[in-house]
């Protein structure tokens, strides 16, 4: 998936039928997160950077960068370092509007830091500390 789109600049069309199939996007919505996308990202690629220098105006008052680095990790499926369109608007689909199972198994990938199966203490704390949900690891450690 990493480098499928590379610097083309029209969505081609064994993509944007692989979109319509596996998203609730219609192809004109498709069509229009793909212009966004390549306004954005010229050269059909999201790097982990850009991303979060992206996401980090969505947490103005929060450190994003530790959390949208566990977020990109989940969205980078192929682990190439770089995000495409594919994975970009699959990911977006199921973060928006995706079926429950779908949101837990982003979920759990996302919990899930190292990719082993299991979600260990030290991983639920990272997140959590991230997610800026918890009290800081001292206080818990103190509990």
């Amino acid at each position: 998936m990493g480098n499928a789109l590379g610097s083309r600049k029209k969505l081609p069309k064994e993509d944007l039928d692989f979109l319509m199939s596996n998203t609730h996007f219609t192809k004109k919505q498709i069509k229009q997160w793909y212009n966004g996308f390549i306004r954005d990202c010229p050269s059909g690629q999201l790097s982990k950077k850009k991303f979060i220098e992206v996401y980090s105006g969505f947490f103005p008052d929060g450190n994003a960068e530790e959390f949208c680095t566990h977020v990109f990790r989940t969205f980078d499926k192929d682990n190439s370092g770089k995000i495409d369109f594919k994975e970009f608007l699959l990911a977006i689909n199921i973060t928006s509007g995706g079926r429950p199972k779908e949101k837990l198994e982003w979920a759990y990938q996302m919990y899930d830091i190292d990719g082993n199966g299991t979600i260990e203490r030290s991983e639920m704390v990272e997140i959590i500390k991230v997610s800026q949900i918890m009290p800081p690891v001292s206080q818990l450690e103190g509990s």
